[in-house]
């Protein structure tokens, strides 16, 4: 695509059916490969693109823009992208940017095939902050910004493994080794639990890991038929999304490493449980499966103001908003 179609929140009486408001940017730089939005500030957001120079040479890029004009920001003019600043330090293609989480509302990372970039902002321009070379004939997949280090570790994902890397040092602080038996494509970090994260892979694997005890997964689940793009944990974190290249989206329940795990009763208790709870009890493993995309799922994402609201972006271009169901909705918060 050539052009960002940005979103904004429902109007008071679209929310009953379904209406999603939308408008057209035009992207002054070429085909767009990833945008990523602000989550702090509404108008910022950042895409990786290409180009064709003289018919023969491809140049790729970073960009960062303000979004000017049109309903998003409350304006009536003509949508436009007013560029804030290139990420240009990369030697390589950057394949992806990630925002900082907050307490750092003004800092971004860049993640090339083969290299690192922590930036700053401020009211003028882009500045970088530090910058480090990934291992060696390894290729750079994912990239997470960890809510819990203060804003000092980032999470990124190349060939089978997951490094976590501090941005003081640019240095790498811990390592998964051989997350995933192929390519790892995505994680994400619990959002309230400090050491635990999710990753997902080519494998057909969605794999729960405690990062202080990295030899061995937590958790592991194997529900997608081909490989697994994209994972996103709810804030009620035993609600885990993905989506894959079997155009499903999956939704999990993960009890055993969420911050509330079910209550173990013992075995006297159990033997005495009576069968209807039993049932009511949501059980480890897939609740739902969504099959509303006739193409690949690359992107799934949680909806910020409803925790029950999440959306899917398929290759064909497919945009799916889904809401958990009241059952399971009323099974976890009751």
């Amino acid at each position: 695509s050539s052009g960002i179609n940005a979103e904004w929140p429902l109007r008071p009486g679209d929310e009953e059916n379904g209406d999603v408001n939308d408008t057209a940017y035009p992207h002054p730089t070429g085909e767009i490969w990833h945008v990523a939005s602000s989550p702090h500030h509404r108008q910022l957001i950042s895409t990786c693109h290409s180009h064709v120079e003289g018919e023969v040479s491809l140049v790729t890029g970073a960009t960062v823009w303000r979004l000017e004009g049109g309903p998003v920001v409350g304006d009536h003019g003509t949508p436009f992208l007013e560029e804030v600043g290139q990420l240009d330090a990369h030697t390589d293609q950057v394949k992806m940017t990630a925002w900082g989480p907050e307490g750092y509302e003004n800092s971004l990372c860049s993640l090339g095939d083969s290299s690192l970039v922590h930036w700053g902002l401020d009211s003028a321009a882009v500045r970088q902050h530090g910058m480090c070379d990934l291992p060696k004939r390894s290729l750079a997949s994912a990239i997470r910004w960890n809510p819990h280090s203060n804003g000092h570790l980032v999470g990124v994902c190349s060939d089978q493994h997951v490094r976590l890397y501090d941005l003081r040092t640019m240095k790498s602080t811990t390592v998964i080794e051989n997350a995933h038996n192929q390519t790892v494509r995505d994680l994400d970090f619990n959002p309230n639990r400090q050491y635990y994260v999710v990753t997902c892979g080519d494998d057909c694997n969605t794999n729960f890991w405690d990062t202080r005890k990295p030899s061995e997964a937590l958790l592991s689940f194997k529900n997608h038929s081909h490989w697994v793009w994209n994972v996103r944990y709810n804030y009620r974190d035993q609600l885990v999304l993905s989506g894959g290249s079997d155009s499903k989206v999956i939704l999990l329940h993960t009890p055993s490493v969420a911050s509330e795990p079910l209550h173990l009763e013992d075995e006297e208790e159990r033997e005495t449980e009576n069968v209807e709870d039993e049932k009511d009890q949501l059980k480890e493993g897939v609740l739902e499966e969504y099959d509303k995309h006739e193409d690949s799922v690359y992107a799934v994402a949680w909806s910020t103001a409803d925790p029950w609201l999440f959306a899917s972006l398929s290759n064909d271009g497919r945009l799916v908003f889904n809401k958990v169901s009241k059952e399971i909705k009323f099974s976890i918060i009751l």
